[in-house]
């Protein structure tokens, strides 16, 4: 056994040293030469692809790295890394370099990580900024220099790319509007051809999980927002990666990074990926701690410390999006899958994903302010009984959000360090149900569970993308009369003007129910503008369109037949969609609207 043990280290090791170097900061010709040899040494698992060109025509690359490299599987994970938007922060490239490269390595040699990179597929763009890393190359000089290479209106070159996205663009937060400033933002949001290519190609990507911006310096792991000092939504879940992340890039070398900066900036890369998709997304400051330290120019023996103390970070994103290991339903036959609902043709949802049967609550039926016992059951897919879990579970106002957490979401409790076997484990908590109505004046909540762990976080607040996070609704409307109108109310909580498209589930009709949506209005808040009618034209829309932060109320016909037995129940599910009045690819937000109907004649 200890010969054998020995072999397999001199293996090991031998591959170690078969891969690139990190003692020195590679040119533009030397990183393509990187690419192209993890290209050649792992040809089954990689793939080059072009993804867009600088102003100055330069080719903007990616690496993907993946199974089965040359297909684009909507099935699995994508998890996006990128380094240089910032031209001078030579140690980000490097870093990236490293992390795909062991990647590589370890994919032969450690199961988990094989099983991981065989569930996703895993992007690399290592020069965001072409033109201005080769500019930054040619002398001492130009050593600092960040923005890319357009030639501005006055005169002076360059925009910062990482000032130029389109999540509040154009505030002099951080940004400014002079084009010989370093901080300048460009003229528009998305001006500038590098932030357009890496924009739409990640709009391409059909499964998004994650996203990471390695910068230097400081020695800082930062979230959204970037733009405000204040919370971004979402922000516990942010956090708790965040702290994970910490704490795994302490475990290497001691180096323990803080979480805050002292300066905003608008624009920003991650703040664009967190509003756009609610999708994981950081901004990793990495080494030196300080400018005297060497600041954005470090010596190179801080290469390979920076990049080993980064590794263990992106695998855990990687695993975090790559397999379901704790879950809770988000439907009775979901079994972790991300997502777990799926816009279809028809402008509804694959399956509702607000009807968790792992959520519930005894008795079921719920008076107002009640204290009643609250279920939720957390399920194991690792095979293995997990320790030091974390269940966070909320209620909130299905009307104005169903993320959990949500800025308007109420804890109801947080319950640290449970152990969860393989047969799973089913928490219960006593909560007082809430008096009154909500926003839109009906007696109708939702209840939201969030469960993490250090091995499992989740990686978005939206139900249907994460496994990790689910939600119920309750108290919802009893009908007692054969045939009559309900009404539902939907309101656009998008910061645009948005095409609503609602649709009955058939799958939740039984024989002698008919449920119809008829096509009309019964009352709305705010006129549709001149501008959103143009917009809705251009884009061939079909549904309601609603402004922001307008509620449109809609009528429901119920009729019951004579074959419906008296206090037979009827579970109706009704989904609605919001579908943002942009051009490109409109992802669809929103969930929909769960009745109990009872025949009460």
């Amino acid at each position: 056994m200890k010969n054998t043990i020995i072999i397999l280290i001199l293996l090991i090791s031998q591959s170690v040293s078969s891969q690139l170097r990190y003692d020195f900061f590679r040119s533009p010709e030397q990183i393509d030469e990187a690419l192209n040899f993890l290209h050649s040494t792992h040809p089954s698992l990689t793939k080059i692809t072009t993804i867009g060109f600088s102003e100055e025509g330069k080719p903007i690359k990616a690496l993907k790295i993946s199974s089965n490299p040359d297909v684009d599987d909507a099935s699995k994970a994508d998890i996006v890394f990128m380094s240089l938007i910032h031209s001078r922060e030579w140690i980000s490239v490097e870093t990236l370099l490293y992390i795909a490269d062991t990647m590589l390595l370890e994919y032969q040699i450690m199961p988990e990580l094989r099983a991981d990179i065989n569930n996703s597929q895993i992007w690399f763009i290592p020069v965001a900024n072409p033109d201005g890393h080769e500019f930054s190359r040619l002398s001492i000089a130009n050593r600092l220099w960040k923005k890319n290479r357009k030639e501005n209106s006055d005169g002076s070159y360059g925009v910062d790319l990482n000032r130029n996205w389109g999540h509040e663009w154009g505030l002099d937060s951080g940004s400014t509007s002079t084009p010989s400033d370093y901080e300048y933002r460009g003229t528009m949001a998305f001006s500038e051809k590098e932030t357009k290519a890496i924009r739409d190609f990640i709009s391409d990507l059909s499964n998004l999980k994650a996203l990471v911006s390695y910068h230097s310096y400081s020695e800082l792991y930062l979230k959204p927002w970037a733009y405000t000092f204040d919370d971004a939504p979402g922000e516990k879940t942010l956090e708790s990666i965040a702290r994970r992340n910490i704490d795994l890039i302490e475990s290497v070398h001691g180096h323990r990074y803080a979480e805050s900066i002292w300066y905003t900036a608008s624009g920003e890369t991650t703040d664009f990926i967190w509003e756009e998709y609610r999708t994981a997304a950081f901004t990793p400051e990495l080494r030196p701690a300080s400018r005297l330290l060497g600041g954005f120019a470090p010596p190179t023996s801080e290469i390979l410390p920076c990049a080993q103390e980064n590794y263990p970070v992106a695998k855990a994103l990687v695993h975090d999006a790559a397999r379901t290991g704790l879950y809770i339903k988000d439907h009775a036959t979901d079994l972790g899958a991300e997502p777990s609902a799926i816009e279809t043709s028809s402008g509804g949802w694959s399956t509702p994903f607000w009807v968790s049967p792992d959520i519930w609550t005894v008795p079921s039926v719920l008076n107002q302010n009640a204290l009643v016992d609250l279920n939720v059951r957390i399920n194991n897919n690792t095979g293995t009984t997990q320790n030091g879990v974390t269940l966070e579970v909320y209620y909130t106002d299905p009307r104005i959000s169903l993320e959990f957490p949500n800025p308007n979401a109420m804890l109801i409790d947080r319950r640290e360090n449970i152990t969860v076997p393989p047969s799973g484990s089913v928490q219960t908590f006593q909560w007082r149900t809430p008096t009154g109505t909500n926003s839109m004046g009906e007696l109708h909540w939702c209840i939201g569970a969030v469960v993490k762990h250090r091995n499992d976080m989740p990686l978005s607040t939206q139900i249907q993308k994460s496994s990790n996070v689910s939600c119920r609704n309750f108290n919802t409307t009893e009908i007692v009369e054969a045939s009559m109108m309900m009404t539902i109310a939907a309101q656009n909580f998008l910061e645009v003007p948005a095409e609503l498209i609602y649709t009955i589930d058939d799958s939740s009709l039984k024989d002698g129910w008919t449920i119809e949506l008829p096509n009309k209005i019964l009352k709305r808040t705010s006129k549709v503008s001149p501008s959103s009618l143009r917009k809705s034209k251009l884009l061939k829309t079909k549904g309601i369109i609603i402004e922001p932060g307008e509620t449109v109320y809609l009528p429901v016909s119920v009729k019951i037949g004579s074959e419906v037995s008296k206090n037979e129940k009827l579970k109706l599910n009704i989904h609605g969609k919001l579908f943002p009045l942009v051009a490109g690819k409109r992802e669809a937000v929103g969930n929909g609207f769960t009745f109990d109907l009872i025949n009460k004649n």
